[in-house]
């Protein structure tokens, strides 16, 4: 359901929860609505929550559209409070589950090693500074792998 929207704001690099990678935006956005004692009808949750993504989702407006899209769909036909609130526990679990999923498939779980002499690691780190990376990621983009910078 929102497996698009995890994607993007993983690309974008929002912000995550430490441990598990789970971008924040949706998490907030759910809690917003749970702990609102405002919410009367589906417009006012599906706006209190896109207001409060839109916080982390750094500036992508076609994440939050998404975003807004499956909310309007998901909370559609519900007015009371009740309802809502239950509907937006079970969407924060959703959200929960599958950005663990998407994350574990992002996770570099193999290591890989190299033996170099004092020499050629001064060698191999003063290049990485000098193109602004960290060894490791300087070891990835001359390899053609995906790094981040």
């Amino acid at each position: 359901m929102f497996e698009q929207v995890i994607k993007r704001l993983m690309e974008i690099q929002a912000p995550t929860t430490r441990k598990l990678k789970i971008p924040l935006a949706g998490i907030r956005a759910f809690e917003v609505i749970l702990k609102s004692n405002e919410i009367s009808n589906a417009t006012t949750a599906v706006g209190l929550a896109v207001t409060e993504f839109s916080k982390y989702s750094k500036g992508d407006s076609q994440v939050v559209s998404d975003f807004k899209k499956i909310l309007a769909r998901e909370f559609s036909g519900l007015n009371n409070t009740k309802p809502l609130k239950k509907k937006a526990r079970a969407l924060k679990e959703i959200w929960e589950i599958e950005a663990r999923t998407l994350a574990a498939k992002n996770k570099r779980n193999k290591w890989l090693s190299i033996r170099v002499t004092e020499e050629e690691y001064e060698t191999i780190s003063k290049q990485a500074r000098g193109e602004g990376l960290d060894i490791s990621n300087y070891i990835r983009k001359r390899l053609g792998l995906e790094y981040k910078s």
